[in-house]
């Protein structure tokens, strides 16, 4: 009976248009019903599972279907699975800033494909360990390359705030979740994306993926030199309005253009104009002398 709802679950993930998953979401009492049924249907613990839809459908992942149906179902942040199909090609060389467990990274790896190379860079052990064992899982060791460090403004041991789940760690001294129950820090190694490029051999992005709850406030900083020379497209998640600021400020210093990430892209006007939580796509829209 549990194999049967997991597979009808599967199935229409599959076959249902993207607007009608997400309109459950937007019902919380439809939606926490179903997952009430899928969670007395899934295995306790991680299990080897195919992701039934999206733009990871058919990969394999290393899953705690109690907590992560989102990435099994592939309905995991379609508004970003929709702008990697749009910006990202073959080729392409990514950073994937916050990789967790290697979703996102996956997405990347598909699209960059084996001419490209994807950079995922992820502090929390945890998630190190099976972002390694999911990359492996999908063959794409040969042009995925973890990288065991948080991004931050300098080169620097951090401390990392360790969350109530692997999703919601961030570096000391980031913005937003301010209220959040974290554990005991620990110490990880700290990089900026600047020093990344420039002092390690590693090939410089074409695109990069931020999304470190509220770290970007420490990130962006550390990737000026990179925005003024080689203008890589940007996907930011912001947290908060000090996130906001500092994206607006950076962005607009360096001569980019910000968008929602959402269908048409439209353009940011203004600082004000930015919410608590944004998706977004920074584009540069003119050269930048050093």
């Amino acid at each position: 009976m549990r194999k049967t709802v997991l597979s009808l679950a599967g199935n229409f993930a599959k076959l249902l248009p993207d607007g009608f998953k997400q309109a459950i979401y937007r019902h919380p009492q439809f939606a926490r019903s179903i997952r009430q049924v899928l969670n007395r249907a899934a295995p306790l613990g991680l299990t080897e599972v195919e992701v039934a839809a999206g733009g990871l459908a058919g990969a394999r992942l290393y899953l705690d279907l109690q907590a992560e149906k989102y990435y099994w179902l592939g309905t995991y942040e379609p508004e970003l699975q929709t702008a990697v199909a749009d910006f990202v090609q073959s080729g392409d060389v990514v950073y994937d800033v916050g990789a967790n467990i290697g979703f996102v990274t996956l997405l990347f790896a598909r699209a960059v494909m084996e001419r490209g190379r994807v950079y995922a860079f992820e502090p929390l052990p945890e998630n190190q360990d099976r972002l390694r064992r999911n990359l492996e899982l999908n063959r794409v060791q040969d042009w995925v390359e973890p990288v065991a460090a948080a991004v931050v403004d300098r080169q620097q041991v951090v401390e990392f705030l360790t969350g109530p789940s692997h999703k919601m760690g961030k570096v000391q001294g980031s913005a937003g979740h301010e209220n959040m129950p974290y554990g005991a820090p620990i110490r990880v190694e700290g990089i900026s994306l600047d020093e990344f490029a420039a002092e390690t051999g590693r090939l410089p992005p074409d695109l990069i993926k931020l999304d470190i709850e509220g770290g970007e406030v420490l990130a962006l900083p550390g990737m000026e030199r990179l925005l003024r020379q080689v203008r890589p497209l940007v996907f930011l998640e912001l947290h908060g309005p000090e996130a906001a600021r500092t994206a607006w400020d950076t962005f607009s210093q360096a001569g980019y253009r910000i968008c929602r990430m959402a269908a048409g892209y439209p353009e940011v006007g203004s600082l004000e104009q930015l919410d608590w939580k944004e998706y977004l796509v920074a584009s540069p829209v003119q050269e930048q002398a050093e």
